[in-house]
């Protein structure tokens, strides 16, 4: 059965999938799959399909109205983002306390960094390298 459409949609269900496909090149090369050592290109494939579609969204407004309103464009990029956010904040904060407790000092900056999407430059400002491969790696180093 497919889905039904809003009347002013433009949902590419191939661009779900290539969204998908670059999320799993992503996941598999963190976990050091050797066959996939190109997988974190897959970043870059998500980020400017993402690009594409918010221009893409912004566009459609534009042709609509002849205005674009950032209050309302920010506020459902709020409702869409902030919610798996603080999902995904909790659980590692929560893995962390029950399984590495020891990290719990040093967290309490990088997840007040992370909940204010301010993450890289925490980093920044605690001259904290981003490719540093010694020391403990921060979960939350991506965010």
């Amino acid at each position: 059965m497919t889905k039904p459409f809003k009347k002013n949609s433009r949902y590419m269900v191939g661009l779900d999938s290539l969204r998908g496909l670059a999320i799993l090149g992503v996941i598999l090369y963190h976990i050091n799959f050797n066959w996939m050592p190109g997988g974190f290109l897959g970043v870059t494939v998500f980020f400017v399909l993402s690009g594409y579609l918010i221009t893409d969204i912004l566009a459609m407004e534009w042709k609509r109205n002849k205005r674009i309103d950032l209050k309302k464009f920010w506020l459902s990029r709020a409702r869409r983002l902030l919610p798996a956010m603080f999902v995904m904040l909790v659980i590692t904060l929560a893995w962390i306390t029950i399984f590495h407790s020891s990290l719990l000092e040093k967290m309490r900056g990088d997840s007040l960094a992370a909940l204010f999407y301010v993450s890289n430059w925490w980093y920044i400002y605690h001259k904290l390298s981003y490719f540093d491969s010694f020391g403990q790696p921060s979960p939350l180093n991506h965010f």
